[in-house]
């Protein structure tokens, strides 16, 4: 269990973190994945959960070049004693740059509790459509949202698996969020949104079986597709398998 959080915005060491990036494995799927260090929570592209990195193990890179291949080395070889050598090694590294949050027994979530009532799902999306009216939300921001509504976050973290696979919410990156209003997605050149998961399938099998995000929003967005229906798309494929995210920014299609 890692027992630091990030860089807050204002700390001396924040220039230095915007590119560091630390590398830890989903406590779901096993599978390794990476997030900038001062962030606390990202959603496993793989499997969907939110992972708390101030409980997981982590290792420390300087750039996110580093972390990006340090990702595919450990999911290659699962982890193994270069995972828990790295994370030797960082230990240092992570002590003196990142201010200490010990994780009390007070913030451990009881999972038995019971589903909160109707009124607090209501709560839920009100939350969500004011912490996205503008744009995406870091999910490091809407967990101190809920918090300050007393909303249990094991149940918030249900709910927003449940959201996402009705393509009510999306994760524009791992660790943001956003609400998508059905009333605000501008309609095709053919009249109505459509589904362009197989539109992406083929863009992606001409070009290699990956590439960036921004590119994929630009070329249908000079076809008339808005870039949240490209977005439900991505999130319908990443929910099913069919693509992965190697690294932020850019998806692969699985082979």
């Amino acid at each position: 269990m890692i027992i630091y959080a990030g860089c807050e915005q204002g700390d001396r060491t924040g220039d230095f973190c915007v590119r560091a990036f630390l590398v830890f494995a989903c406590p779901k799927c096993r599978n390794f994945t990476n997030a900038p260090v001062g962030q606390k929570r990202r959603r496993c592209s793989y499997c969907g959960h939110i992972i708390d990195i101030r409980r997981a193990q982590c290792a420390f890179f300087d750039t996110p070049e580093a972390a990006q291949r340090a990702v595919k080395e450990f999911n290659a070889a699962r982890g193994g004693d270069e995972f828990q050598r790295a994370v030797e090694r960082s230990r240092e590294r992570i002590r003196s740059l990142v201010p200490r949050e010990r994780i009390s027994s007070e913030t451990l979530v009881d999972t038995d509790q019971p589903t909160p009532q109707t009124g607090k799902r209501k709560t839920l999306l009100t939350l969500l459509e004011t912490a996205t009216a503008k744009g995406p939300c870091s999910l490091d921001e809407f967990a101190d949202l809920c918090e300050k509504y007393r909303l249990d976050w094991v149940w918030v973290e249900e709910q927003l698996t449940k959201l996402a696979n009705q393509g009510v919410v999306i994760f524009p990156r791992p660790w943001s969020i956003q609400l998508i209003q059905e009333q605000k997605i501008r309609t095709t050149k053919r009249g109505a949104v459509s589904d362009i998961t197989g539109e992406i399938r083929e863009y992606l099998a001409h070009h290699g079986g990956n590439t960036r995000v921004t590119a994929l929003v630009e070329y249908f967005g000079e076809r008339g597709i808005d870039e949240v229906v490209v977005e439900k798309a991505l999130n319908k494929m990443m929910r099913k398998g069919e693509i992965y995210e190697p690294k932020p920014g850019e998806i692969k299609l699985v082979s």
